[in-house]
């Protein structure tokens, strides 16, 4: 089965080893020098015990170059079968955010009722999670399938530092999953996962930091997505306000068959 009919079919994919070691301890010093420089200006926001910084990811030096990055864009491009467009649609957290399940689309509350249920969802969003997750709590988990049903089997995407997932924006997941001591691979319902106490629990390994990023098809869908997300919600304009590329960045995402849409020029 290829990378692509695998997707199709569970809504979501683990590629191993996408990135070195190496990489990986740079991307999380980045993250932490970014998110000191963005909190002297007031510009980070928190959630939970998670910092998250404002701006979208390829604005941010040391970090933006993950967005066209050619092994990205390769698998982006198979996933996607055409060039992948990026929207401003990106974040990173520092620390342990919200868990529940949810979708990423629009149309996200009930299942099948809408416009974005019409035909496939050409949109994708990737997570680098910059530690372990394969038997550490912190990672996130999916409702296999859900991209085309109401519901699916409970599984935990078992991410090491290096591999990076990547699902289909209908389908079911939930972040920041908390792994059981005694039994490891056994999902509990993320209500009781919540209200136990934490000693049932694993630890993270590290704090946790992940970086998330979508890309799209041109077309209807993505056109959809803007209109009603991106440019409807004060939020989201904030964090477009705050993304300024470089003519370098523009530059390097070209070079690598990337489509950058400046959504900033549509506020």
């Amino acid at each position: 089965m290829t990378r692509r009919e695998q997707f199709e079919q569970q809504g979501y994919l683990i590629v191993r080893n996408v990135f070195t070691t190496e990489e990986v301890t740079k991307l999380r010093q980045a993250a932490y020098d970014h998110r000191d420089q963005q909190q002297k200006k007031g510009l980070v926001a928190q959630v939970k015990q998670a910092s998250s910084i404002k701006g979208d990811l390829l604005s941010k030096d040391g970090l933006g170059w993950v967005l066209y990055d050619p092994r990205i864009v390769t698998i982006a491009t198979e996933l996607l079968g055409d060039t992948p467009v990026y929207f401003s649609d990106s974040t990173y957290q520092i620390g342990t955010g919200t868990r529940g399940f949810h979708r990423d689309n629009i149309d996200r509350h009930q299942f099948g009722q809408g416009a974005d249920w019409e035909g496939t969802y050409p949109l994708i969003r990737f997570g680098i999670y910059l530690q372990d997750h394969d038997t550490y709590s912190g990672g996130i988990r999916f409702k296999t399938g859900s991209h085309q049903a109401a519901d699916g089997a409970d599984v935990f995407a078992d991410t090491r530092a290096g591999d990076i997932v990547v699902w289909n924006m209908r389908t079911l997941h939930s972040g920041n999953a908390r792994r059981m001591k005694l039994f490891n691979n056994l999902p509990l319902h993320v209500g009781l996962e919540n209200r136990l106490p934490d000693f049932l629990f694993r630890e993270q390994q590290g704090e946790r930091i992940s970086l998330f990023f979508s890309y799209g098809l041109a077309g209807k869908h993505l056109d959809r997505y803007l209109e009603q997300h991106l440019l409807k919600r004060a939020d989201m304009q904030d964090n477009i306000r705050l993304s300024d590329y470089t003519p370098e960045t523009l530059a390097n995402a070209k070079q690598n068959k990337i489509d950058v849409l400046e959504v900033k020029k549509l506020l």
